[in-house]
């Protein structure tokens, strides 16, 4: 019965997904913008307050813990592979004034959702929340730039390989690792009960980094070298990230962030991009969906309610513009570009997309965040994210020609 019910949903959710998708890439927008869109249609914001009882027989209680594993290793697949396009070289080589610019990208607008979250916090905090841990979410929610959004906009405006392109990936690549960190930190301090047990968890998340840096990825540039069977370089690839995401779920941080380790370390040879390749085939088609769905099931638009909700939404959606794109533009400026070009660049890190759910999925489940402010900053992370696009048209970016190319291909071209 449960595997008949999976089945039923996999197949409304990949249709859905497909209608929303092309009908956003029609109107200019990136594919993510029309998962996202999907997985609210499917959720009690639009099929459940409409037709409540279809929204019951689609997805009755019983079969969501199912849908949420199966959305997690979609999830922890999709981590691996961004990591693993991550230009380590290049972020090396730009790294100075990337690391500069994406510091004061990550610092004004955590300053700011921090500060904010304070006035919010006796109304809308969760019912695990502590005012600091409240805080500390919020901030690292403004602060996040989604890299494979911000790679689809670049190459279909073709600015990918200008100066400022380029640096606007770094910038996303540097600006991604260091707020995944900055969260695997706040995690580590909201699951733990007392500050020793955080410093406990701190210190077991940084003795996992060591060996991940130390030691598997030697190991895994020994295997690439030693052993010529594409399928045992693949499979010990796929072993490490299931093991890294293990342990960083029993360390008390999230699976995300083993994933995604395990990406980054991982060697940049022909067996393992084919095999990052055909993952994101399969799982942005199958499993990765299943992540907006359940972020759909669980985000509540009709919370918002009266014009004091509503103006605390729009509240955050413009404090999460004006530290990005204030805090982006300014340092490119001072570094000697362009206001046009500075602007750009702040209007890039801006996007949030699928990284920003990631996150607030995490305070969801830590009960950091309530339904309601949840739902808020799922609206601010896809107006956030829905900008970008007409913003660089006012700024003479043009589309590109090619406007149908996957979200695998600019990414891959990103990476590359």
């Amino acid at each position: 019965m449960l595997t008949g019910y999976i089945l039923l949903q996999l197949n409304v959710i990949i249709l859905t997904v497909q209608v929303f998708g092309n009908l956003c890439r029609r109107i200019g927008q990136q594919w993510v913008i029309g998962e996202i869109l999907a997985g609210l249609a499917l959720g009690p914001s639009l099929l459940g307050a409409i037709f409540p009882d279809l929204e019951i027989l689609l997805f009755p209680q019983s079969t969501l813990p199912m849908l949420q594993t199966l959305g997690d290793i979609g999830l922890a697949l999709y981590m691996f592979s961004l990591g693993a396009r991550l230009d380590t070289h290049l972020i090396a080589r730009q790294s100075p004034k990337a690391i500069f610019i994406s510091l004061s990208g990550i610092l004004l607008p955590f300053v700011l959702g921090f500060s904010s979250a304070f006035l919010l916090y006796p109304d809308l905090s969760g019912s695990k929340a502590t005012l600091f841990s409240f805080m500390l979410i919020v901030g690292v929610a403004m602060s996040i730039t989604a890299f494979p959004v911000l790679a689809r906009i670049l190459s279909e405006r073709r600015i990918l390989h200008t100066k400022i392109g380029m640096l606007a990936l770094v910038c996303a690549s540097v600006d991604d690792v260091l707020a995944w960190y900055l969260l695997a930190l706040v995690v580590a301090i909201i699951h733990s009960l007392n500050g020793l047990l955080a410093g406990v968890t701190v210190g077991l998340t940084i003795i996992f980094i060591a060996v991940m840096v130390l030691v598997v990825r030697p190991l895994l540039s020994y295997v690439v070298q030693h052993i010529q069977s594409r399928s045992l370089q693949i499979a010990s690839g796929i072993v490490i990230l299931l093991l890294a995401a293990y342990t960083t779920n029993a360390i008390g941080i999230h699976l995300v962030f083993g994933a995604f380790l395990t990406g980054v370390i991982l060697p940049r040879n022909v067996a393992f991009a084919e095999q990052i390749r055909s993952l994101d085939q399969v799982n942005n088609l199958l499993f990765l969906p299943l992540f907006f769905v359940f972020s759909g099931l669980r985000t509540q638009i009709g919370l918002i309610q009266g014009p004091t909700m509503w103006l605390i939404c729009l509240f955050l959606i413009a404090i999460a513009c004006l530290g990005k794109i204030i805090g982006g533009t300014l340092t490119v400026r001072i570094l000697g570009e362009s206001w046009r070009e500075a602007l750009c660049l702040g209007v890039l890190m801006n996007t949030r997309g699928l990284v920003e759910l990631i996150v607030l999925n995490i305070g969801f489940e830590l009960r950091v965040l309530s339904p309601a402010i949840f739902a808020m900053l799922v609206i601010m992370a896809i107006v956030t994210t829905m900008m970008a696009s007409p913003l660089l048209l006012l700024l003479g970016y043009s589309s590109s020609k090619n406007t149908e190319a996957t979200s695998e291909e600019a990414v891959e071209k990103a990476a590359t």
